[in-house]
């Protein structure tokens, strides 16, 4: 993960993680479509884009390691 991302963020990300790929990967399409997540409602619109941003470089390192 991203050391420069503030602590906050980290922990709504790992938690977000503990959900499983499956979760993770609804949760980044429905970033991407602009809707509200619950998981991450607690965050503003430019930390939500911090989530997103990372969650996504997280299951691209997975899902590259699937292959």
């Amino acid at each position: 993960m991203n050391p420069d991302i503030p602590v906050h963020i980290q922990s709504v990300i790992e938690s977000v993680c503990e959900l499983g790929c499956e979760r993770v990967n609804e949760i980044i399409i429905l970033l991407e479509a602009g809707q509200r997540v619950s998981e991450i409602s607690g965050l503003d619109d430019s930390e939500q884009r911090c989530v997103l941003a990372e969650l996504k470089a997280i299951m691209s390192v997975y899902e590259a390691d699937q292959h």
